[in-house]
């Protein structure tokens, strides 16, 4: 039972999901919370747990969380993206957030910083994931598959781009034609997946 709780918690809040939230006063066994945006309210003691993970900054890949749940995940990735970090591992999976803006960080230099680098070794990035898949093709002479998913609007064409802009970077052979191949099938996969929605005037 939660009782004698202070400071930052997570409780369910009204849309019956785990959501952070600050203890006001948990005396006669009643705990009241205040949700930012939402309020403060009364909470059953079974609703409400102590929050170990509070770095304001959030972790850079989320299998470091030691509570792993929907509102865990969710307030990790919103912590590191009001700090413009739009990319977070959790394992070998990159989680990006759609920042809908462009950042300085898609250049040859970055080409170079994740070039042959381990997922994990560098802050989280696209290019990480490209040069994962590069160097497992390079390395077991086999074919290699990106999968990019998210719902409409979630970025999905623009990290496909850029995944290609990094292999085409990285490709070493002397001849042109394989990197042009690479830059002219961008069109091509982006047809494949390219729908007017409520999110996309495509």
């Amino acid at each position: 039972m939660a009782t004698g709780l202070s400071g930052p918690v997570w409780v369910f809040g009204p849309d019956g999901y785990q959501v952070p939230a600050t203890v006001i006063d948990s005396s006669d066994g009643k705990i009241k919370v205040k949700i930012e945006g939402v309020g403060e309210f009364e909470a059953p003691a079974k609703d409400v747990s102590e929050m170990t993970d509070n770095d304001p900054n959030g972790v850079e890949d989320m299998i470091q969380l030691s509570e792993l749940h929907e509102g865990a995940l969710l307030e990790n990735i919103s912590r590191r993206y009001v700090r413009e970090s739009i990319y977070t591992y959790t394992g070998s999976i990159l989680v990006a957030v759609n920042p809908y803006k462009m950042f300085d960080m898609y250049g040859m230099d970055y080409v170079r910083k994740y070039e042959g680098q381990l997922i994990g070794k560098l802050p989280a990035h696209i290019f990480a994931i490209g040069s994962g898949a590069f160097a497992a093709m390079m390395k077991t002479k086999e074919d290699q598959c990106v999968v990019i998913s998210g719902e409409s609007g979630a970025g999905k064409t623009e990290s496909t781009k850029l995944i290609m802009q990094y292999l085409a970077a990285v490709n070493k052979c002397s001849s042109s034609l394989i990197t042009e191949q690479i830059l002219e099938a961008s069109p091509i996969l982006e047809s494949f997946g390219n729908a007017k929605t409520v999110r996309n005037n495509n």
